[in-house]
């Protein structure tokens, strides 16, 4: 019942072991809530997006943002108002409708909100969901911690997946809400929006005993501790990836001080 993210490629991230990908992971996350200058957050930026056409390929890294490029629009166009602080650019009734500061702060907040996306969804498809757990159990998270988190990072795809399918059975359907609506036609638009999402709040509350099904398995419930039915490498035999993982770290350090 859940979606698997994981990109079957032969890249060398999908080869570097999922332990050093989490720590990448949350080490760029705190990067992006650094109170660095512009150029640091669009270099690394810029380092994420080329990786992830070297991994997974131009297409799929350009998914999220095109996915996001309506939010992007809003903090664009909603952000420089809220500074009118600064040299002014373009003034309406005497209020400084767009400054420096607030094109400064809306390309911040677009350099981190990108970067975190690009980030997250490289991460996901470079990842299978067991290896992502059993590095979460590595790092001494609590079991059921893990599970939750693992299990919303499947439910998530899966969920999607349902809205993507509800969509396209209704259009199947010769009814009112299959035929095509003009975009400003709010209203009609609304109406078909809540019958899709009628149908996806039906079918998800259906897969609640298959998800209950699924815990059980895992063990939530239960004394006993789970079982491991996959071990993941030792230390020792990753001495190549953690030399050149600190090498990385040390050179995205430097950039960030110097």
């Amino acid at each position: 019942m859940f979606s698997d993210t994981y990109l079957n490629r032969d890249s060398f991230i999908h080869r570097l072991d999922p332990r050093i990908k989490l720590f990448f992971l949350l080490f760029f996350s705190i990067f992006f809530f650094l109170p660095l200058i512009l150029l640091k957050y669009y270099g690394v930026v810029l380092l994420i997006f080329l990786t992830g056409i070297i991994s997974i390929g131009f297409k799929e890294i350009v998914k999220p943002l095109k996915m996001i490029s309506p939010i992007l629009i809003l903090i664009i166009l909603l952000t420089p108002p809220f500074y009118p602080d600064g040299e002014a650019y373009l003034i309406l009734f005497n209020y400084p409708l767009v400054t420096d500061k607030g094109l400064y702060q809306a390309f911040f907040l677009i350099g981190r909100f990108s970067g975190l996306t690009l980030l997250f969804y490289l991460f996901l498809r470079t990842v299978k969901m067991e290896d992502f757990a059993l590095s979460l159990r590595f790092f001494k998270l609590p079991y059921t911690a893990t599970l939750v988190i693992s299990l919303t990072f499947r439910y998530l795809p899966y969920a999607a997946s349902i809205y993507e399918n509800t969509t396209d059975a209704h259009k199947m359907r010769l009814t009112n809400y299959s035929e095509p609506v003009s975009k400003w036609n709010f209203p009609a638009r609304f109406k078909k929006l809540l019958s899709i999402l009628t149908s996806v709040l039906i079918q998800s509350v259906k897969s609640i005993p298959n998800l209950a099904m699924v815990l059980e398995t895992r063990g939530i419930g239960r004394n006993s501790k789970p079982g491991k039915m996959k071990k993941m490498a030792g230390i020792k035999k990753l001495s190549r990836q953690l030399i050149f993982s600190f090498f990385v770290l040390s050179v995205i350090i430097c950039y960030i001080f110097v």
